[in-house]
């Protein structure tokens, strides 16, 4: 099978038919016809308990009134900041899956949502297999690393989630070759690595340009140092290298000692 098809069927995370029968969803968007399109989505995919809201305030009135499992909600501002429901919503129930959307989730600050307990994220405009992939993700899958929620340096900490997920995709091929039962790690693998690029290409700060440009600079760090294949070669060439000049040095070394050290020639007195 090719890689291509495999990076397609990579997804391993799943919800079962009771799983979806048993979730209930508040769907929370300002757009009447993508509310609606949502819905059609939502009923689609099996899942059973649904309810939507037209912004924020009624979203938090339905809370009230009965228990969801995941909110889906706008990211923007409508009738009050989407931080400011989403920590109230969290007040109402801490283990709720919060699900914000956005056509645009760095100007929409989704990233923030994240650090405070957003478990996932929906990029408008979306298709049902994207929308069911971030309900299962966000049910499923693992988080985003704190390491990365909090970094100093997002687009650095991105890039490296990005080479990490890379290293585990690559040693599970590798080792595929070798073992009938490495094979299954791979579409586990693939998955990670194709959530991690997707990650770095919506939050990276600058766009994806700053995210490519320090994405080869984690690569050419990584590639220089001696714990890489490319880093060892690097090593024995820099070693051979200063032999040679070594050796260079020594035999000039020899070869004007060995011409100051000649006694000088005798010179007849005839």
């Amino acid at each position: 099978m090719s890689f291509e098809k495999l990076f397609k069927r990579s997804s391993t995370a799943t919800m079962s038919d009771a799983e979806r029968r048993n979730a209930a969803i508040l769907l929370v968007e300002p757009d009447p016809a993508l509310r609606q399109s949502l819905r059609q989505h939502l009923v689609s995919l099996g899942y059973g308990s649904l309810a939507d809201a037209a912004d924020h305030l009624q979203a938090l009135k339905k809370l009230g009134e009965r228990r969801f499992t995941h909110i889906i909600f706008e990211a923007k501002k409508t009738t009050m900041p989407a931080k400011d429901f989403m920590l109230k919503a969290f007040e109402m129930d801490e283990n709720m899956i919060a699900i914000p959307s956005s056509w645009d989730p760095n100007v929409d600050d989704v990233f923030g949502l994240l650090i405070i307990g957003a478990r996932g994220y929906l990029v408008k405009p979306t298709s049902q297999d994207n929308l069911d992939e971030s309900i299962v993700m966000a049910t499923k899958g693992e988080p985003i690393s704190e390491s990365v929620l909090y970094a100093k340096n997002r687009n650095e900490a991105l890039a490296m989630l990005i080479v990490g997920a890379l290293d585990r995709l690559t040693i599970a091929m590798r080792q595929a070759l070798q073992f009938e039962t490495a094979k299954r790690e791979i579409p586990g693998r693939l998955s990670g690595f194709k959530r991690a690029v997707e990650i770095g290409r919506t939050f990276a700060d600058g766009g994806e340009t700053a995210m490519l440009e320090e994405l080869v600079n984690v690569l050419i760090e990584r590639g220089e140092g001696p714990a890489s294949r490319l880093g060892r070669v690097r090593k024995r060439i820099e070693a051979k290298k200063q032999a040679l000049i070594k050796s260079s040095g020594d035999a000039k070394k020899i070869s004007k000692e060995e011409i100051t050290s000649e006694q000088p020639l005798a010179v007849s007195a005839d």
